[in-house]
Order: structure tokens, then sequence, then C-alpha cells
């Protein structure tokens, strides 16, 4: 059984979803996580090794948004610390671009000037003492100006994750005078996709949580997700899972039973 124990930030709310602690004292698990909008930073503890993909890691990774799905092993003893940044977050520490890091998860030190700043301490058992260690790096690795930059990011990604998000991406920019063209180069150079393609995923991920967590019928998750129709909201949902919502519902529930998929998504959207 994995012990999953999350924080909220008490520091750059506005950047950090939540940190986590993950921790395995049994046998081998195996996680699905779909596809999703934020990028963790994941610091291996007490020298536990974990496997992204089928790839073996022990060292601090940075791991981008993804647009499919990502295969994750945990073995016995097991100790991760996470950071759960924004998709907008993570630029305001580290000087990396979306597309270095979309679908993937990079060596974080090589990012870093210091090569000694994730230090001994984090080997601690003490949760507390791992937690205040990680506000003291955040804090010495913030860089306002690039948060600065990332104002018109934040601000649409805090819309559109919203209830009430329906209008088009040009009406928002219309409504917050800003231009699309504008939106779509910061969204290249931070985000690593397109304002509509991002979009398409912050859709999905409404549609995906409800269907784990609603017993709402699968139109009005459509419908509420901001899908024109039920078609519309199949196709898409293929096109990120390769599967059907009503597929994927009936999935999650055989996986509950059968305890042979955790879902990782903390809780959720």
């Amino acid at each position: 059984m994995l012990d999953l124990r999350t924080y909220k930030p008490e520091k750059f709310p506005d950047l950090i979803e939540r940190i986590w602690i993950a921790e395995n004292k049994e046998e081998a698990i195996h996680l699905l996580v779909p596809p999703n909008q934020y990028v963790n930073v994941i610091i291996p503890l007490n020298n536990s090794t974990y496997s992204h993909n089928e790839k073996w890691i022990q060292t601090p990774q940075i791991e981008g948004l993804t647009l499919q799905s990502t295969y994750l092993q945990y073995t016995e003893n097991t100790k991760l610390i996470g950071i759960r940044f924004y998709p907008h977050g993570l630029q305001s520490f580290v000087n990396v671009t979306g597309k270095q890091i979309i679908n993937s998860s990079i060596d974080l030190q090589s990012f870093l000037n210091d090569n000694a700043i994730l230090s001994a301490e984090m080997h601690s058992n003490n949760n507390d003492d791992i937690l205040s260690y990680i506000y003291s790096l955040l804090t010495e690795l913030f860089n306002k100006k690039n948060y600065e930059q990332s104002k018109i990011i934040r601000d649409y990604y805090q819309y559109f994750r919203g209830d009430n998000s329906m209008i088009s991406i040009e009406e928002y920019c219309k409504q917050n005078h800003t231009n699309y063209t504008s939106l779509n180069r910061f969204f290249t150079k931070i985000i690593g996709i397109s304002p509509k393609r991002f979009e398409r995923l912050i859709k999905f991920r409404k549609s995906l949580c409800s269907i784990i967590d609603s017993d709402d019928s699968l139109t009005n998750i459509g419908v509420d997700s901001g899908y024109f129709d039920q078609a519309h909201f199949i196709r898409e949902f293929k096109m990120f899972l390769n599967s059907t919502p009503s597929a994927y519902q009936s999935l999650i529930k055989t996986a509950d039973r059968e305890s042979k998929i955790i879902n990782y998504n903390f809780r959720l959207f």
C-alpha cells in the first residue's frame, strides 16, 4: 500500500498546487498516470529508486506536462517527495522551457547552478524537516523576473480551470485586453504547447476527474467539461487515452475492485 501524504503549499500558492510525500513499505506498486497539465519535481529520498516509463531513476527529476499516460513503478522501501507545480509554476524557480520537459523526465541537477543545493538534509526521516528544507530551497531559487513574465499565463490558467470557462480563447483575450499572438508566444516558451492545445488538455482533465469521482452520466460530464456534443467528447477522450469514456469508466471500476491500478492524481483537477 502506498502511503501518500499531501500538503497545501505554505509559500508560492499561485505557483505550486501541492507538495506530496509518497512512501511504499510493501511490495512493488505499478501506477498508471493519465495525461495531465502539472509539472512535478521529484526527489528520491534515502537512496530510493523508481521507474518512469521503464527507465530506472535515482536522482532528482523534473517531470513535465504530459499528453500521454505515464507508467511508474515504486519498489519496496521507495520514498519520494514531489513538488507539484501548476503548468507555469516551475519557470519561476528553474530556467527550463516547456518544450524541454514535455512528456519527459529529465535530471533536475543539470538546471541548478549549485551542485550541492540538494544536500544531505533531504535524507532526514522527519517529514517536517524535509518540507522545511524544500521551502528554503524554493525561496533561494525564486526568480522574480521570470515570475512577472508568466503573469499572462497564470491569469489564463486560473480562469480556464475554473467553472465558468465556456468562452473561446479569442474572447478571453478580448475581455482581458491581451491578444492571442502574445498568449501563444508565452505558451510556446513556458508551457511548450499552444493555448488551444492546452485548452483541450484542460477539458480532458475535467472530464477525467468527473468520470473518476462523479455519478453523473457521461453525457452530462461531456457537456460540463465544455464539449460541443457526445461525439466531440469521445473523440477528444480517445485522443488522450486511446479509450472511450465508457470503457475507461469500466476500467476504473474494475481496477478499484482488483487493486490493479492506483489513481495517482491525488484528487485531482
